[in-house]
């Protein structure tokens, strides 16, 4: 079997294996569900609940890039060379973390593996911009699965960490050591988020996704939980930067182009 061979069968049967991994607990029974598992290491910046239906979307875009790179319309493409290895990578990060998560809860043993998705699917974000153009699947499938993907796990990735960080004891989750904590952790998320959306020239899939992260720890702070305005400020501050930043590399790609 070669290469090429491996890389479409993963990049067919990691997608269809991710909603199963995420099923393990609410549809099998087996270990805690995901919002068990959050609920236990809550912090501030902790998106509310409905925050995580993206997956939802996520999973059916990564199952359709699954099923064009396999067809012989998309098989020997570009895309699929350039961008099979790093979206099999963070396919399979995807499933290990559902999986760890449901059995083991958090820990700094899925930040880790968090780190090396976002590692995977900012390679993946970075080589679909530079890709030639190939019609609707550029628009409906690369773009938004690149792009929302990414911009999902930068976000999700300093969650993890914060609630690592709590259930060791490193961060308190009340009071203004707690705020504080939480705080540091969306600036250094956005920091994140703002380099990337600067050197793409403002991928508007990763800020739609970042953008909708940062609205439910808006909603979290204000309505679902207790009250914290201090985080709630900021991230809402940092919700009107992303949408800003994206905006204004907006326009500067336009004038290049017009």
């Amino acid at each position: 079997m070669t290469s090429s061979n491996i890389r479409t069968g993963l990049n067919l049967v990691l997608p269809l294996l991710q909603p199963l991994a995420g099923a393990m607990a609410p549809v099998f029974g087996i270990g805690m569900t995901q919002a068990q598992m959050s609920a236990a290491s809550e912090t501030a910046v902790t998106p509310a609940g409905y925050a995580f239906s993206i997956w939802g979307l996520l999973f059916a875009l990564a199952i359709a890039w699954g099923i064009w790179q396999a067809i012989p319309a998309g098989r020997d493409s570009v895309a699929a060379r350039r961008l099979g290895w790093p979206l099999a990578g963070v396919f399979a990060l995807c499933n290990l973390w559902m999986i760890l998560s449901s059995l083991t809860g958090n820990g700094w043993h899925l930040v880790v593996v968090m780190l090396l998705a976002l590692g995977c699917v900012l390679t993946a974000l970075y080589v679909s911009r530079g890709l030639p153009a190939s019609g609707w699947v550029d628009h409906w499938i690369i773009h938004p699965l690149t792009g929302m993907l990414a911009g999902w796990i930068s976000a999700a990735t300093f969650a993890n960490i914060a609630g690592a960080a709590l259930i060791t004891g490193a961060i308190r989750a009340d009071g203004a050591a707690g705020t504080l904590a939480a705080i540091l952790i969306l600036l250094a998320a956005a920091g994140l988020a703002l380099g990337v959306l600067w050197t793409t020239k403002g991928a508007p899939w990763y800020a739609a996704a970042f953008a909708w992260a940062l609205a439910a720890i808006v909603y979290a702070n204000t309505v679902e939980r207790a009250f914290n305005p201090a985080v709630a400020a900021i991230s809402a501050a940092l919700l009107a930067l992303v949408v800003a930043i994206t905006w204004q590399r907006a326009r500067m790609r336009q004038k290049v182009f017009a």
